[in-house]
């Protein structure tokens, strides 16, 4: 009877028994081999984590900015690994606005050879999506230190004096304002430019292409000045050389706030101050409001004068 085909096999596998237990350990030797070549790790700290938003987005507050990753493979491809930037990226553009959770794979792992991500640390990824905006700031200027004593910081101007910020809508409603990178004052009594200061801008936030990004600021320094405040200062009428007639001022007194020096203001007396109204355009029976003048020692000027206009008639 002819053998079958189970029996064949049978007999084939009797014979050479020798030499097939040599190819099969030659295939475990090699298995072993490949496999302890292709086995080696390597821990890379800290690569860089990307979200790509689509146009018109923004992503923010990401939960990581950077993870480890352990990459497996043979000494060559961990070899390349080092010698090429690694970096994570998640493709969020076509996800929609609000908190997103993403686990991070192999496939958002970016490096050059043949090496594997086993392992990811921290294995996943949260972060709002928001549409972007812009907004339209005021610069501010961000001081250090302090002019000499008996000095103050009198006047500040900038070029451009508004700069437009991109980002996130949500983020740009809470922003009024834009400011510089800290300015030195200290020992300082005289003004002063500085060019090209740079602006310090909110996360996740960006200036319009084609807004300055260096400012130009001038610092006004002056001496320290105090205020004081005068109370019941008489108000006079003065009138053209060779006018007659009884003039009437209503009210009679006026309060002065002066701003100067301390030691300027400690010097003056309230009956030294003389407050006047021109009258020289008075014409008789007739009231007229006028604004109320004041001559004052060099060094000092009028801030408040209250009233600012006083009544004045002129009778026959």
């Amino acid at each position: 009877m002819a053998e079958t085909r189970f029996q064949q096999l049978l007999t084939a596998l009797a014979n050479n028994r020798g030499l097939k237990a040599a190819a099969l350990l030659l295939a475990l030797v090699s298995w072993y081999l490949i496999h302890a070549d292709i086995s080696h790790e390597r821990l890379i700290k800290e690569v860089p984590v990307t979200i790509r938003a689509a146009e018109g987005w923004a992503a923010l507050e990401a939960s990581a900015l950077s993870v480890n990753i352990l990459f497996r493979g043979s000494v060559e491809d961990l070899r390349v690994l080092e010698q090429s930037p690694v970096r994570v990226e998640v493709d969020a553009r076509k996800k929609t606005s609000g908190l997103q959770q993403v686990r991070l794979t192999a496939a958002h792992v970016l490096a050059a050879g043949s090496a594997r991500p086993t392992f990811m640390d921290p294995p996943n990824v949260t972060f709002m999506l928001d549409q972007q905006g812009e907004k339209s700031l005021a610069v501010e200027a961000e001081f250090q230190g302090s002019p000499i004593q008996g000095f103050e910081v009198a006047r500040i101007t900038y070029e451009p004096s508004e700069v437009m910020l991109h980002g996130p809508q949500r983020l740009l409603v809470g922003v009024n304002s834009v400011r510089t990178m800290p300015i030195d004052l200290e020992d300082r009594s005289r003004p002063f430019r500085k060019t090209h200061v740079a602006l310090t801008l909110p996360p996740d936030t960006w200036l319009a292409n084609g807004t300055a990004s260096n400012i130009t600021v001038d610092v006004a320094i002056a001496e320290h000045a105090a205020l004081h405040t005068f109370q019941d200062v008489p108000v006079n009428a003065l009138l053209p050389s060779g006018a007659t007639g009884h003039v009437i001022v209503q009210p009679v007194q006026v309060n002065l706030t002066l701003r100067g020096r301390a030691e300027l203001l400690s010097a003056v007396k309230r009956e030294e101050l003389r407050a006047y109204v021109d009258g020289s355009a008075l014409v008789p029976n007739t009231a007229v409001a006028l604004p109320v003048r004041v001559f004052l020692p060099a060094g000092l000027e009028v801030t408040t004068i209250e009233p600012a206009n006083v009544t004045v008639r002129i009778l026959p």
